[in-house]
């Protein structure tokens, strides 16, 4: 296996959207930093705040593109059917193109926080559970990613796919509170099913208002409940999703 996510992390760096991704993830830090600078007051909190905000959705959008596009890439050159003949499980194979896509985000994510550590460090604490948090976030995103394209091949529908489950994880907690704020739907028994079925929802999806909370640069963590649950969703679904792209993998036919 090893040798499998040698190839892959190598074969990823040889891609030149990998390079790009890094520049854009530095670009938009940068720009972001020189916005926040311009703030009459709060101008460190406000500098880190955008600048690690505009990396941070930089970074994992970047990654979701990166890896939809080379596995797609790798199902059009028919690269998969190469690994298949040699002696390696699907399960095998599905784990070391996650393991190697992992490596590709480590990377990223230190290019990310050595960038905002140089702009200035308000809260140390802070700054090392945001800096936690992205990684597993950016883990999270890399086998979503993975799940969509092992399912789908297809490059753009994979992206597609992705960014919507990824969106609609990162807002779930602006869906639940809009769903009973008062100027809801003027049925209440209609509110009722949107609200449990929101709630439904969110319990069965990852919750990414949970990671990399920028207050957390500037004022640390306040509550230690907030570290739990983004390791603990961390540790829940990205093994679950890496199980159920094996499991689909399992059923196709090449």
């Amino acid at each position: 296996m090893f040798t499998n996510i040698r190839y892959i992390f190598l074969t990823a760096l040889r891609d030149n959207m990998f390079y790009v991704l890094l520049l854009g993830v530095m670009g938009v830090a940068v720009i972001a930093h020189m916005l926040g600078a311009t703030a009459p007051t709060n101008t460190r909190e406000l500098t880190l705040s955008y600048s690690s905000s505009a990396a941070r959705l930089m970074i994992v959008t970047g990654l979701i593109i990166f890896v939809c596009y080379h596995l797609s890439s790798a199902f059009a050159t028919h690269e998969i059917d190469v690994f298949l003949s040699r002696p390696i499980t699907r399960a095998n194979l599905v784990i070391s193109y996650w393991l190697g896509f992992a490596n590709i985000a480590l990377l990223h994510v230190i290019a990310t926080v050595t960038l905002l550590a140089f702009q200035g460090v308000i809260s140390w604490s802070g700054f090392a559970y945001w800096s936690l948090s992205l990684l597993l976030e950016c883990w999270l995103a890399v086998a979503i990613a993975l799940f969509t394209s092992f399912t789908l091949r297809g490059g753009f529908i994979s992206v597609m796919a992705s960014m919507a489950f990824y969106i609609l994880a990162r807002m779930m907690a602006y869906f639940i509170e809009t769903s009973q704020a008062a100027f809801g739907f003027e049925k209440p028994w209609v509110n009722y099913i949107l609200i449990y079925a929101l709630k439904g929802v969110s319990i069965i999806m990852p919750r990414l208002d949970f990671f990399a909370k920028t207050d957390w640069l500037s004022y640390g963590v306040r509550y230690s409940e907030d570290i739990k649950f983004f390791i603990l969703q961390a540790v829940i679904f990205i093994p679950l999703l890496i199980l159920a792209t094996i499991a689909d993998f399992r059923r196709k036919q090449f």
